[in-house]
């Protein structure tokens, strides 16, 4: 993947922090242990996850202090998972618009990549995990048919690689014809 085959990744990584700060506004504090579709969290665990995630990648831009995107079994923060959701995607978004940033290469779990390329991956993620929300809270979990279809096109080359990381789990077949949020979600391990 190079960085001439992505989409403006600013761009993509806004529409999906909106899309998931809408989907945790739909979330009530009676749903905290509902199970999701990404079987070993529940939803708090899945909130958590998201907020941590922001940290990490956040601090893959600054190079600031490490956050553990997977360290899950913690209370949510005292200020609620909106507002932290939404603090952290403003870091996030805040680094990636520093003059020159999305081109600068940096040295990350995935390998050196510029910046522009890693924000796919929260863009992925966070995509992936809307989906996971609004399954677990009862709510409309129908993504964006544009950003699935590129988010499928980004990874599916990849898929087989990040498959031993545990970032997608086995591989879900899904009909031919099948829209590209089906698509994603079979790619990903999700049954859609």
């Amino acid at each position: 993947m190079t960085q001439q085959q992505i989409p403006n990744p600013i761009e993509l990584y806004e529409a999906v922090s909106q899309g998931f700060a809408q989907a945790i506004r739909g979330v009530d504090a009676g749903q905290m242990s509902n199970a999701t579709p990404c079987t070993e969290w529940n939803v708090q665990a899945l909130l958590n996850h998201n907020i941590n995630v922001a940290g990490t990648f956040h601090r893959l831009l600054t190079a600031g202090p490490q956050v553990e995107a997977l360290e899950l079994s913690g209370p949510l923060p005292p200020e609620g998972p909106l507002a932290a959701f939404e603090a952290g995607a403003a870091r996030v978004l805040e680094a990636a618009k520093s003059p020159g940033k999305l081109e600068e290469e940096l040295d990350t779990p995935f390998g050196r990549m510029p910046a522009g390329q890693l924000l796919m991956f929260p863009f992925m993620d966070l995509l992936l995990h809307r989906w996971d929300l609004t399954s677990g809270t009862t709510q409309t979990n129908t993504m964006d048919s544009g950003l699935a279809e590129v988010c499928f096109n980004i990874f599916e080359p990849m898929a087989d690689g990040l498959r031993p990381r545990g970032i997608f789990g086995a591989a879900v077949t899904v009909p031919s014809g099948s829209n590209f949020q089906d698509k994603l979600l079979g790619l990903t391990g999700r049954n859609p």
